[in-house]
């Protein structure tokens, strides 16, 4: 990537732990930046932050976001990597919202999709992996590795080919063998590996058998939230809300279906950080309540918030049919939680019959 002229945004003024919120060292992006050494082991996640001043000249030069060309690179200005070739992420982003009539009167609400599936790998993993597959190698990773119950894995490879790097190592839960997220990771390059029954056993095993190239960072870990890329890709979902709908019509209520909050956390960090430009104020732009959507069978958030706590503690997962939900912990429980209160949203659990239904019922209505 630094060969091709990615580089690091200038407009960033500091990285900062997400809990402590103290500053975080940089040291040059000449590493991989992982996550905070303030906090007990293994750290907690780090947040990038930009300079309104240089955010809203950005803005102001090349509306509606400091960027220009397809895919991600509209919002270049905005993402902690520069840069970047056109290809590698044109395909990224873009995606429709659009209203839906009959989900809209089953419901008596306006009801809106955002269509995540037009994304090159078909989801919403590909806008973060390819922010931290481009950021940590504009900070000298050689290859990537992460646990995965499917989508992640096979857009973390997709990245990681598109540079060139050695395949991805990708962990799954034990019984996803020769499942579509193996077969399309394992196109990509990917080197899969099996281990536990959920993604957090997944992801012990990797972190103990990678252990020597982890702590050398010859391998870079990009689970969810382990480096700040992920979450700065996934605000592009937030700012493509504010682009598509306009700042007088966004919606009274973001439903968003919660493992590990990366996007939750991310759309409410893009309206943040457009408020802090003055493209958005809350004294005349209602902005959304962001609602946590988790199984009944795996719901940590969701027991945090109504218990009022102000982090998410593990609970032991009963095992759901919504896969992507099925994550028993949350290392940034507390940006979620946040991010939730601080809209005047909440949390709701749903029992996986109900998903069932209802996913049966969404496809009737096309």
């Amino acid at each position: 990537m630094t060969s091709t002229g990615a580089r690091i945004n200038p407009a960033i003024r500091q990285l900062r732990c997400s809990l402590s919120g103290k500053a975080v060292d940089a040291e040059g992006f000449a590493r991989p930046i992982g996550l905070c050494s303030c906090c007990p082991a293994p750290g907690k996640p780090v947040i990038v932050d930009y300079d309104a001043d240089a955010l809203r000249q950005a803005v102001k030069d090349r509306p509606p976001f400091g960027g220009d060309g397809p895919g991600l690179a509209r919002f270049e200005s905005m993402l902690p990597v520069c840069g970047v070739p056109a290809e590698y992420w044109a395909d990224v982003g873009g995606t429709p919202t659009v209203p839906h009539a009959a989900l809209s009167s089953r419901f008596g609400v306006d009801a809106l999709i955002k269509g995540e599936g037009a994304n090159p790998s078909g989801s919403f993993k590909d806008r973060g992996l390819s922010v931290a597959v481009a950021l940590g190698r504009a900070c000298g990773a050689e290859r990537f590795c992460l646990p995965t119950q499917g989508n992640a894995g096979v857009a973390a490879s997709l990245f990681s080919a598109r540079l060139g790097l050695p395949g991805c190592v990708v962990y799954m839960p034990d019984g996803y063998q020769d499942s579509i997220y193996h077969r399309e990771a394992a196109f990509f390059g990917a080197e899969v590996r099996f281990a536990g029954t959920n993604i957090a056993q997944s992801g012990k095993q990797m972190r103990e058998d990678l252990r020597d190239e982890l702590a050398s960072r010859t391998i870079v870990d990009v689970s969810t939230f382990f480096e700040p890329g992920r979450l700065e890709g996934k605000k592009t979902m937030g700012l493509e809300i504010v682009q598509q709908l306009g700042v007088k019509a966004l919606p009274e209520v973001i439903l968003y279906p919660t493992g590990g909050g990366t996007g939750l956390v991310g759309i409410w960090k893009a309206f943040s950080e457009l408020e802090s430009i003055g493209m958005l104020d809350r004294s005349y732009h209602r902005l959304p309540r962001m609602v946590a959507v988790q199984s009944s069978n795996c719901a940590p958030v969701v027991e945090a918030f109504h218990r009022g706590l102000d982090h998410v503690e593990p609970v032991v997962s009963k095992g759901t049919v919504a896969d992507g939900l099925d994550v028993p912990g949350a290392i940034m429980g507390h940006g979620i939680l946040s991010a939730v209160r601080e809209s005047g949203g909440t949390a709701v659990a749903v029992d996986d019959q109900e998903i069932r239904d209802e996913t049966a019922a969404a496809g009737r209505l096309g």
